[in-house]
């Protein structure tokens, strides 16, 4: 497998980029808040984690098998770091991802993580070619439901009695075809 440069994704307002360095203080902001980490996998989150991650992430390269990497998403208008889409590449099947996100607070509910997904979900069905891209969701967490539906994904499957932060959720998948995603 050819090593993949990491790619730029510009949409109207936004870029989609490695993190960086000066992304440190933003990225802890939001990934140490409560409310954002609610429906996430980490709780607690230290300015010390967010260093290493975005050091890690720095040189994380996109399409290996079994990894996972962020993509920063920034606000063109001033440069910021406003979130972050996770991109999972599944070994099995071959040709599905999984993808996640987390946007900072003041910036949900205004069309940017639709903006960003547009653009990751483009590029990973028509320049990576993958076929398939999941999504995971906690049932009460509805806005992240209603803008996956929004996207086009269709709900999968129900996973009960999923084990999350020390209690029993009931969770969503979700999938969208590239068929589905190029009509």
């Amino acid at each position: 497998m050819s090593k993949l440069e990491f790619f730029e994704i510009e949409t109207s307002r936004l870029k989609l980029r490695r993190f960086k360095d000066e992304d440190v203080s933003n990225f802890y902001k939001y990934r140490s808040n409560p409310d954002v980490a609610i429906y996430q996998g980490w709780e607690n989150y230290t300015y010390e984690q967010a260093i290493n991650f975005i050091e890690k992430q720095k040189s994380a390269e996109m399409n290996i098998p079994d990894s996972w990497v962020q993509v920063a998403i920034e606000n063109k208008m001033d440069g910021q770091l406003i979130g972050d889409i996770g991109v999972h590449t599944l070994s099995n099947p071959k040709n599905q991802v999984e993808v996640g996100f987390t946007l900072e607070p003041t910036y949900q509910n205004k069309g940017y993580a639709f903006e960003a997904l547009q653009g990751i979900l483009d590029y990973l069905f028509n320049e990576l070619n993958k076929e398939k891209i999941n999504a995971i969701a906690d049932e009460q967490n509805s806005p992240s439901i209603k803008l996956l539906r929004k996207l086009g994904f269709q709900q999968i499957k129900i996973i009960e009695n999923s084990y999350f932060k020390g209690q029993y959720v009931t969770e969503i998948m979700f999938g969208l075809s590239k068929n589905d995603w190029n009509k």
